[in-house]
Order: structure tokens, then sequence, then C-alpha cells
């Protein structure tokens, strides 16, 4: 594969021309973070991703809702540094026997920001609406191992028959279809998430964007939506452990260009950017700005299973066989490493914490010549008779790059690939819709389980995109959903993963990647939890650099 290794070492030779006009080094060595006398942080400024979705636990929960989440948000239970399960609004549960019942006691002294109290019906009022088909939830599904969820979301029934019954004003109660393994992880997700009744309503559209109605009960509240700018984040006086909050604010800018983000960072513009391009962070290499933090996550390849060529198996092989990951990893930079598996590499198991990469055997056999004979079986020798075929991507940070890649990769495959970014909204849509050939994905789990990633492709799964159904591969999740024996579970995970990648070839895995973040050195005594989610709230400045 010369030529596309000679693709990839002038890529790379680009990314380091780039890296050395950036001037970037030095940003951290005198901070820039302010304090008041009683040594909190008046404010910390990171930059983010463009914003995208919407902030309502109930609808299109995408990119920067995760951030309010993180901040403002606190479901039933939350998880450590190891990603074990703890009390949050709850402080303890009951499950029953059979683990088909779960009665959560949210905390008397619970409070929304505005000092009222956070009741059962804020957590079922997110559940109702997310089960009302037109707002669009992107997590409805999760709801589904509910008794009568997925019925009352097909119209079936009333949200009276759901298994849902808020006890009391802090006692709520559910009923599942079936035992659940991992119930309490999925507790984590949006749709449990609570809302405030006053204003979280069907008839109140924009409640989510207004800092006067979304309340919050976590650590902070939404105190500032500048479309497109930026969000702020203010500290929830009313929250219980506000005593411990040491940070009384926090502001997310959106912000695409990653050498702006760059000299943002280096002038104390922003003191934190997370998941810094590899031409960013690695001009900081050996300063104690940069931290490394592995992340359970995988980019891959969605292909479009409904139309020609891709509705051939041995067309979707071909295009996953041809491909290096090394040479696509190498692009990216330094801490990304190639990747077969759907489940994030990264990931560990519950039984003994080894990474899933250790666990699963390699997926997909990089072989060009077993390609080629794929495609030729299909009917495409050389490439010949195939429609024009389209790469779709986000046109964001290394994108285009490792676009570059695979276009070659696929070259030397006998296919000519077009290359398209869009803008990401756009993407989205688009991709949603099913109208992309080839599409540029990334999953980060959203709890801590592999079957955040899994679910996705169940028949019927609301991000489903290709809307792909394998009856084995169904099979074998329901009944993981159930088995309450870790090990024994894990193994029908692994077997699903196998159908999904190597069998039905429906994504192509390309690589994982761990973030590689910018922080202002002076920083100390924030955490991230077993997801990689980083809480600020209790961080402060170090004596030596006051």
């Amino acid at each position: 594969m010369k030529k596309t290794r000679k693709m990839v070492a002038a890529l790379l030779s680009t990314v380091v021309a780039i890296g050395g006009l950036t001037g970037c080094g030095g940003g951290g060595s005198s901070s820039t973070i302010q304090t008041n006398d009683k040594g909190e942080i008046t404010e910390l400024v990171e930059a983010v991703q463009p914003e995208s979705g919407e902030y309502d636990p109930a609808g299109v929960a995408a990119y920067e809702y995760f951030s309010v989440q993180t901040e403002c948000y606190e479901g039933f239970v939350s998880y450590d540094e190891d990603g074990q399960i703890q009390p949050a609004a709850a402080d303890h549960w009951d499950v029953n026997d059979e683990a088909t019942e779960y009665t959560f006691y949210i905390r008397d002294d619970e409070k929304w920001s505005d000092g009222s109290d956070v009741t059962s019906a804020d957590f079922e009022n997110t559940m109702k609406r997310a089960l009302n088909p037109d707002n669009g939830s992107w997590y409805v599904d999760f709801l589904f191992v509910i008794k009568n969820a997925q019925k009352c979301f097909n119209g079936e029934c009333d949200f009276s028959d759901v298994g849902i019954e808020c006890i009391d004003d802090k006692t709520i109660k559910f009923t599942l279809e079936k035992p659940c393994s991992y119930f309490l992880d999925l507790c984590k997700l949006p749709t449990y998430m609570p809302s405030n009744c006053k204003y979280a309503t069907d008839d109140n559209k924009d409640w989510d964007m207004n800092p006067e109605q979304n309340l919050g009960n976590g650590p902070y509240h939404l105190s500032e939506h500048v479309d497109g700018d930026h969000v702020s984040f203010e500290k929830n006086e009313y929250y219980r452990d506000a005593d411990k909050v040491t940070v009384l604010k926090i502001t997310d800018k959106f912000m695409d260009d990653d050498q702006a983000k760059a000299s943002a960072y280096q002038t104390g513009e922003i003191n934190i950017l997370q998941g810094a391009p590899s031409d960013i962070a690695e001009s900081y290499e050996g300063k104690d700005d940069l931290r490394i933090r592995e992340v359970p996550q995988t980019n891959y390849i969605l292909f479009n299973i409904n139309e020609k060529p891709f509705d051939d198996v041995r067309v979707r092989q071909a295009f996953s066989l041809a491909l290096n990951r090394k040479d696509i990893a190498a692009v990216v930079g330094t801490s990304c490493e190639p990747a077969t598996t759907f489940v994030g590499k990264n990931y560990k198991s519950k039984t003994d914490g080894t990474k899933w990469s250790e666990l699963q055997d390699e997926l997909l056999e990089e072989n060009l010549e077993k390609a080629k004979q794929l495609l030729a079986d299909a009917g495409y020798p050389d490439g010949k008779g195939l429609p024009t075929i389209t790469y779709t991507y986000p046109a964001m940070s290394y994108e285009a790059n490792v676009a570059q890649v695979l276009q070659a990769e696929w070259k030397e495959l006998g296919v000519d690939v077009k290359l398209e970014a869009m803008e990401y909204e756009v993407y989205v849509e688009e991709r949603r819709s099913g109208k992309l050939q080839m599409a540029r994905m990334q999953w980060y789990a959203d709890y801590n389980d592999p079957t955040s990633w899994l679910k996705m492709y169940q028949t019927g799964n609301a991000q489903n995109d290709v809307n792909w159904s394998n009856a084995d591969y169904d099979k074998l999740i329901e009944e993981s959903d159930k088995n309450l024996d870790e090990a024994s579970r894990q193994e029908q995970l692994l077997a699903a993963e196998k159908i999904l990648v190597s069998d039905d070839t429906v994504i192509c895995p390309l690589f994982s990647a761990s973030n590689q973040d910018l922080i202002d050195p002076s920083l100390t005594g924030y955490y991230n939890d077993g997801l990689a989610y980083t809480f600020w709230y209790n961080a402060h400045i170090k004596e030596d650099t006051k």
C-alpha cells in the first residue's frame, strides 16, 4: 500500500507544519483565572464544539446537552471515578428479588435552583414527554425496558398504563417488562433525568434554552444562552452540596476553528480545551497543560445498507477489509489507536476491568486482495460497474484528513470515492433521514455498559439510522438484557458484536482515540468519572500558583 503511505506521510507533514504555525506551547504558564477573597474561582471558560441539539432531556440530546447535564442536572445515580454506581438525587433505592421493580427515594434536600423541591413528578415529567413521539427523543428506546413504555410510545396504551408510579413526592417506582441487568446504568441517560414540571411542558417548546426556566438540580443552573456563541452555568445556591462548589461560573464557548481554539488557550481567553487536535496538543508535549484522558469512544463508518451497492454485504466487507487502520490512526495523531471493535476499545469490563479490545477478537481482517475478490464476487471487478460513491463527514477537526486517507485506500481497491464535508447539523439531518451512502460516525458511551453501543442497532432503535434488522443479533441483545450473570452476559454481547461488524458488516470501525486536553496547569481538584466526563465544580487554584 505504498501510495497510501505516501499520502499519509504528506498529510502528517501538513499537520506538523500547521502545528508549527500556531505559536502554541506557553499557555497556562501565567494563569488568567480569577479568584475572589474566599479563594473561589469566579469563572472557568472552555472551548466546545459548535452547538447542536436541544437542552431538553426528553428531546434531541446532542453535544452541548451533555455539558448541560453534567453541570446542571442530577439523576437518581452517578458514577465514581471507577465507573461504580453511587447515590445522587436518590440517597437509596430498593430492588425486588426478580430485579423487575426499582424504587428510588429522592433526597429531602434535593432542590431546583429556584429553591423548590425536586419531586418524583419532575422525573416522571421527562419520561412522559419522551414517550410522546412528537418530541423526537433520541434516547426514548432506553425507556422501553419499563412495562408498557414501548406500547405507550406506539400509541397502543395510555401513559397511565406505563410502569412508572409516583408513590409520593419523594418516591418513584419502576416496574420493568423483564429483568434488566444494567437498569441503574440507564438512569444516567437523558430520558431518566428530571425536568421541572412548571416549565418543561409540551406547550412551552423553548423552555430549555431559557435560563429563567431551565432550572438545575445539580451544582449549576443555566444562566446565559447566546445562540451560536456561548452558554454559561452559575452555581446553584440550593444544591445539596453547595458548600463544596468552589467554581462559581462555567462558560462554554462554541468554537469550530482549531487554530482559533489554540490561540484562545494561549492567550488565556479560554482555560480549558478538551479534545485538542493532535497538531495543537503535540506542541504542548512535556508541559503541565497537556493531560491525556482515555475515553470510551469509537470512530466508524456507517454503510447505507438500503441502497446499492451497500445493500450487498460483500461490498461492505470489501470496503472494510481494504483499509489500513494504522494509516488512518496515524493521520489523526499519537493519541489515536486502530480499532476493529464497535464497543470502545478503552471500555473496561464489569467482570474484571479488562479492556474490551483484549476481550474481543479482531473483527475485521485487513486484506486488500481479499477485498478485491469480494468486490469481484459482488459483480464489480476492480470497481467496474459501481455507481458514484460518496463518503460524507462533518466539517470539523481532523475529519478531512481522515477522509483523504480513506479515499486513497479505496482507490487501491479500484474505487473512486467522492468526498463531501457537511456542516454538522445538516450532516446529522441527512444521515438520520437515510440519504448518505457512507457516513462518518463517532459514538461515545452514554452509560457504563457495552449496550451503550450495541443497543443502537437493535431493530427499531431510534439511533438505528439505516434500519438494519437481524433476528440473531436482536435475540442476543434481548437475552443479555435479562441475564444477571455478568460473565455469561458479556459473552452474549461479544457474540452480538461479531454479527454487527464481522458477519453483516453494517458498520466499519476505524479507530479509538484518547482525549488530549489542554487545562490551565494552575487548576487542581477536578475529576473524571468512569465515563471520562470531567467535573469542575470542586476545582481550585494550586497553592504554589496563587
